[in-house]
């Protein structure tokens, strides 16, 4: 990932004249206990723009799956999740329903539902245990200094 942020990063800046960091954040990765979990995060991903203030619509911002999977548009870049079709048996349904998952939940419920959690791992606290002490993933620690 460091290759390829690098060479974006120095793309970027060389093409538009732009400087500094184009991220904020390092990248990150997450064991998720259960489709509903992956569901949701796909949904938070999906409602960035709009928590941006970029688009009032998510059908508007082209960088997203929403397009692909809301309303049909054909994008080579992305691959048709088996969690999606999981969503109807025909396509009209499965753009309908995503398009209702996704508007559905206000900001609020889904930080609620998301509780991006210490060490990597998002899911209810037994299974977080299990994974933690199964593959030996520490509690990542407080940024900063430790206190004395």
């Amino acid at each position: 990932m460091q290759g390829i942020t690098l060479s974006y990063t120095q793309w970027h800046h060389k093409k538009y004249g732009s400087v500094g960091y184009l991220w904020q954040g390092r990248f990150k990765s997450m064991v998720i206990e259960r489709d509903a979990y992956l569901l949701e995060c796909g949904r938070y991903i999906e409602r960035n723009p709009l928590r941006a203030g970029i688009v009032s619509d998510p059908g508007k911002y082209q960088w997203s799956s929403y397009r692909v999977y809301a309303l049909g548009e054909d994008n080579n870049l992305v691959d048709i999740d088996p969690l999606y079709e999981s969503l109807g048996k025909d396509v009209i349904t499965r753009q309908k329903k995503y398009k209702e998952y996704v508007i559905s939940a206000s900001d609020e419920e889904l930080r609620k539902k998301i509780q991006f959690q210490d060490g990597g791992v998002l899911g209810t606290e037994d299974f977080r245990r299990e994974v933690e002490s199964r593959y030996g993933i520490a509690k990542r620690r407080k940024r900063g200094r430790p206190r004395k």
